[in-house]
């Protein structure tokens, strides 16, 4: 505790989060998460998923993730398919997922969920398999340089979970700022999946993607806390 910070890595929250990048339909992507702590949702497009109009993945069963899912996906977006190139994460303090990594992430569950304990080990396995590039620091301030390097083969999404809640609201507008500046030099996604903020009664957390140009906002579904269930239901609106 004295060497790491409590840093926790709910993976089922790629279940909730597959939708948002499967809606986009790009040939290739890069993802960038801000948060990342270990990484694990980087690795997401290696996960076996359920949904109620039908399954997505390889198929290798290592780690299936599923929940309730109430109106969606819908099974054409779960056709499509999702080839990632860079898988980069940003965190104040990550975690390496090495044995000494893998143990701090398990101690920082609680001991009597030992499903989601099974969970976690599972996909560190997993992950483990993956090129996953972990970069220490603000990640308000490592954007812009990770932004300007993107490349012209593959659309880039900004991610996060669960993790903007903490900015206060001049960081989060920082934030904001920092996205629509890069997004005047090419296409971008930024796929949030966050509580409102200023609405504590909202009940879970708003799957929503903005696509640049144009900075339109399509909200996918209210989302568990920790993907347990989903409702789907598309609404739209502009943040250019």
């Amino acid at each position: 505790m004295r060497r790491q910070s409590v840093q926790t890595n709910e993976v089922r929250r790629a279940w909730g989060l597959l939708p948002a990048f499967l809606s986009l339909d790009a040939p290739r992507v890069d993802l960038v998460e801000l948060g990342a702590s270990a990484g694990l949702l980087l690795a997401l497009d290696h996960y076996d998923y359920r949904y109620r109009a039908g399954n997505w993945g390889a198929g290798a069963g290592t780690l299936v993730l599923d929940g309730d899912d109430r109106g969606g996906p819908p099974a054409e977006m779960l056709g499509r398919s999702l080839d990632v190139g860079r898988r980069i994460g940003l965190d104040l303090d990550p975690v390496g997922l090495g044995d000494e990594g893998a143990r701090l992430l398990e101690a920082f569950v609680w001991p009597d969920q030992s499903e989601r304990i099974e969970r976690l080990r599972r996909a560190i396995a997993v992950a483990r398999t993956c090129d996953i590039d972990l970069r220490r620091g603000d990640y308000v301030e490592l954007l812009p340089a990770v932004l300007a390097d993107r490349r012209d083969d593959a659309l880039t999404i900004v991610f996060h979970s669960v993790s903007t809640t903490y900015l206060d609201d001049d960081r989060y507008a920082a934030l904001v700022a920092v996205l629509r500046r890069a997004a005047d030099d090419g296409p971008l996604v930024w796929v949030s999946f966050e509580g409102p903020r200023h609405d504590p009664d909202y009940g879970g957390v708003a799957l929503e993607v903005t696509r640049w140009p144009g900075g339109e906002t399509t909200q996918l579904a209210r989302v568990d806390f920790h993907a347990a269930w989903l409702d789907w239901g598309e609404t739209r609106q502009d943040r250019s």
